[in-house]
């Protein structure tokens, strides 16, 4: 796959995506099953030791610290199995990104694809720098406290006794690959999302392109022959191409997001919760230790999945609001009148732009984002502020405030 190639090879390196150019009668499609099968295998056993060690913990405050990391652990889970039971729509999605239509034309399409491919794949590495940064002050930068205490940087609990050295050594290890498989898998899962609200925003900015110059392609005559039963035909001709066009963007828009809106909710939910926790242990950490850095970094990759969703879910509510604009800005006088009204039905369909949501109850926008990172202005919300925002993403973050809020009073006893 050419398009988002970075996010679908770390999925691939996880164990998570096979490659879709492999036969189905190949040895290496054989091998890979196997290899996804103990990938996954490895990874829910992580999720379940992160549980177990959550549940036993002996004391308020430790488990509030385990907690934080096991739901995360827990939505890598998740999104690892929307993968598997969305992979067919999600070819379908790939697929109407190289149909004839969204493929570019001229070379300022070109430029303008080539552009975005390249900020597509820049994130990804962006994303990718900090959340192995996270990992490491997570695992290695702790290496000699850890074996000092003889703990483990996960989950203490193991299905096993770990006074033996060699399963003590072979238990970190594991957890530091775990830790490294789900940071892995995290950041191709959001960068996919994100990668493909940018390919969604950039085929609006193709459409609003092809828009601009769609009176000069319709008055190229087709001859001085053509008679003017001809030029209507090739007039219908190309407003078909570009209303299809059109409806095909609207098509790719609300197949992302039904495919991947519940993963969106999932993330927006951990978020919040992470955040209030990681805040709390934060509080309580020496600010030079390597600890309080290891729950900076933590903080700062669940603020960035949750900025990735709402900052490009915007874009694409932006970019599909200038479609009217778009049309508007072309010459549309010298057009003749039959194909003036054809335009507007399209500027009249614009009117309404795409909005991505988050399982159907958070729109992603800036607005959202704004409510996850500024909790501290939720008790003086306005009825309209309400409106204007989205109030179920409001009273979901007040919820976690008020927790954290509990939590702050708890751990002070």
């Amino acid at each position: 796959m050419r398009k988002l190639s970075l996010s679908y090879s770390l999925l691939s390196f996880c164990g998570y995506w096979r490659p879709t150019s492999w036969s189905t009668h190949s040895f290496r499609y054989r091998l890979y099953n196997i290899y996804s099968v103990l990938m996954v295998l490895v990874l829910y056993f992580f999720t379940s030791c992160t549980c177990v060690d959550t549940l036993v913990s002996k004391d308020f405050k430790t488990m509030t610290d385990k907690f934080s990391l096991c739901i995360s652990v827990i939505g890598v889970s998740l999104k690892v199995t929307n993968l598997f039971l969305q992979r067919k729509n999600i070819l379908g999605i790939m697929d109407i990104l190289t149909n004839k239509n969204c493929v570019p034309r001229d070379k300022q399409e070109r430029i303008l694809q080539s552009k975005k491919d390249r900020y597509a794949r820049k994130l990804t590495m962006y994303c990718e720098i900090l959340n192995e940064s996270a990992v490491f002050f997570a695992t290695v930068a702790q290496y000699n406290e850890l074996i000092r205490t003889r703990k483990l940087p996960v989950s203490d609990w193991m299905p096993y006794d770990l006074s033996s050295d060699t399963l003590y050594a072979i238990s970190l290890l594991y957890q530091t690959i775990g830790l490294m498989i789900c940071a892995n898998t995290s950041v191709g899962n959001e960068t996919l999302i994100a990668g493909l609200m940018i390919e969604a925003g950039t085929q609006f900015e193709i459409f609003c392109h092809r828009a601009r110059n769609l009176s000069t392609l319709l008055m190229e005559t087709g001859g001085n022959r053509e008679s003017r039963a001809d030029r209507r035909i090739r007039y219908k001709r190309i407003l078909k191409d570009l209303v299809e066009y059109h409806l095909e963007i609207y098509r790719l828009s609300r197949t992302i997001n039904t495919v991947f809106q519940y993963t969106i909710f999932l993330q927006f939910s951990i978020s919040s919760t992470v955040l209030c926790l990681s805040i709390l242990k934060m509080s309580t950490e020496n600010p030079l230790s390597v600890n309080f850095l290891w729950s900076g970094f933590y903080l700062c990759c669940m603020l960035m999945q949750v900025y990735l969703y709402c900052w490009f879910g915007n874009e694409v509510t932006l970019k599909s609001d200038k479609v009217s604009d778009a049309i508007y800005e072309m010459d549309w006088t010298m057009l003749p009148a039959e194909v003036k009204k054809d335009l507007l039905f399209v500027m009249t369909r614009s009117k309404k732009p795409v909005k991505m949501t988050s399982g159907h109850i958070v729109v992603l926008s800036v607005k959202s984002f704004m409510t996850v990172s500024r909790i501290e202005l939720f008790p003086n919300v306005s009825l309209v502020d309400r409106e204007e925002s989205n109030y179920c993403s409001l009273q979901i973050m007040n919820t976690t405030y008020t927790s954290y809020n509990l939590l702050i009073k708890t751990t002070s006893k």
